[in-house]
């Protein structure tokens, strides 16, 4: 047997090894012919991380490509947020202070090529947790599905949900959304006014929609949220967050009929009868100054005397 050439050894070689190298990278054809591997390079954004909130749970993950797999990386230099850790390329933990925080991650590849990012992560206070319907921007004709969005979930576990209708909506169907979907739900509707109970066996992620809500109209109608209102509360009963249902506007005040000018206008006197009551207060006040005239006194009558009887004598005749 003849032995190969050393051309026929290498041609031999990068047969076998194309196929090991073919998922190592990106492979790209230079110009003398030969495959070349992309760099490593980080294709996320500070922005593109999810928003970090104080004492809330938080993962994001950095993202690269390029280079051979599998990727490490390490903080070199900056502070994570106190209570965040990096962990292969997965940021995560509780961020326990509020603050602007500069770090620079290293990220290294099989072949120990690395690459480095600097990024700013901002821990702020978490908003107020937050119910609301996603409407349509126009007249509905038909059935449509209205999603109720959950946003800051914070620790909540149960959350009841009232909506009044417009005249002519009615509600054919309530279902959990995709953010509950094993949560328990119970729905009733009086006149215009839905009412939903919602059970979490799991706080939700943020934005999402733990409701759907389908509205069948008699006639093209406008949705609105202006008579919409929750309340939130957590595993312990505590409420976490509350919107009232608005107060129904107060009815317009009802204006008196306006009456003719000849039912309210005084009736016609003659000139003598309206010149009497003028001399009324007069005549009271001579009245009022003349000295009072003492009423003579009554003697009471005294009775003629009766004259005495005088008996006749006795023995005479009458």
């Amino acid at each position: 047997m003849k032995p190969k050439t050393p051309a026929a050894l290498l041609v031999a070689a990068s047969l076998t090894l194309a196929p090991l190298l073919a998922g190592c990278g990106q492979d790209l054809t230079g110009s003398g012919g030969a495959p070349t591997r992309d760099a490593l390079y980080f294709t996320d954004s500070t922005q593109a991380l999810p928003p970090l909130y104080l004492n809330e749970t938080y993962s994001g993950t950095l993202t690269v490509a390029g280079g051979a797999g599998p990727y490490t990386a390490r903080v070199t230099g900056g502070t994570l947020p106190p209570g965040v850790k990096l962990s292969g390329l997965q940021l995560s933990g509780k961020p326990a202070k509020l603050g602007a925080y500069k770090f620079t991650v290293e990220v290294t590849d099989s072949t120990l090529s690395s690459k480095s990012k600097e990024y700013t992560l901002n821990v702020n206070e978490m908003p107020p947790l937050s119910l609301k319907p996603t409407l349509p921007g126009s007249e509905i004709r038909g059935e449509t599905r209205i999603p109720v969005t959950l946003t800051s979930p914070r620790g909540v576990r149960a959350a009841r949900v009232v909506w009044e209708l417009p005249a002519g909506a009615s509600v054919s169907r309530v279902q959990n959304g995709d953010g509950n979907a094993s949560g328990v739900l119970f729905w009733k509707m009086e006149g215009q006014r839905l009412t939903v109970d919602l059970g979490f066996r799991t706080v939700p992620r943020n934005d999402a929609r733990v409701l759907l809500v389908s509205v069948r109209p008699d006639k093209p109608l406008s949705l609105s949220a202006a008579r919409f209102g929750f309340e939130a509360r957590d595993g312990a009963g505590k409420v976490l967050s509350e919107v009232k249902l608005p107060e129904p506007p107060a009815p317009a005040p009802v204006t008196p009929a306006a009456t003719s000018p000849a039912a309210t206008s005084p009736a016609a006197t003659s000139p003598a009868s309206a010149a009497a009551p003028a001399e009324a207060p007069k005549e009271d006040a001579a009245k009022k100054d003349a000295p009072e005239t003492p009423r003579p006194t009554t003697q009471p009558e005294t009775p003629a005397p009766t004259p005495p009887v005088t008996p006749p004598a006795e023995g005479s005749k009458p």
